[in-house]
């Protein structure tokens, strides 16, 4: 896909579908996890047919394994997922918001690029 003509809605929603081509066993093909300090996992980026995709919680999520899940009316959740590939054109906003059980984020989509680059596994938060 090239960047630079690709509107970004239509760039998140090939991310999207690139992502769901992984399957449900997706989080086992992670190339990078965030986590902040309690060890959640804020965020992960995925090597896809798209390139590297960035996949970050919006909402707080579950707090143990006796929460409901937070559903919509069509089904859809409420706590949905931001998706969007790690490379973004230079007029783009560098954050991307991410969010866990502790609190909203912002990641910084330069700092998370460096981090693939190294070949890092894990960056975690402070």
């Amino acid at each position: 896909m090239n960047i630079a003509e690709t509107p970004p809605p239509e760039r998140r929603r090939k991310a999207l579908a690139a992502v769901k081509e992984l399957g449900p066993s997706r989080t086992e093909q992670a190339v990078l996890k965030v986590r902040c300090p309690a060890s959640h996992t804020v965020a992960a980026v995925y090597k896809t047919t798209e390139g590297p995709v960035v996949v970050s919680a919006s909402g707080p999520g579950g707090r143990g394994s006796r929460d409901r899940e937070a559903t919509g009316h069509h089904g859809d959740k409420l706590d949905s997922e931001f998706v969007d590939t790690l490379e973004a054109t230079q007029f783009e906003d560098d954050a991307i918001p991410a969010g866990c059980a502790c609190g909203p984020r912002t990641l910084s989509r330069k700092k998370l690029q460096d981090a693939v680059a190294s070949h890092a596994h894990v960056v975690n938060l402070t």
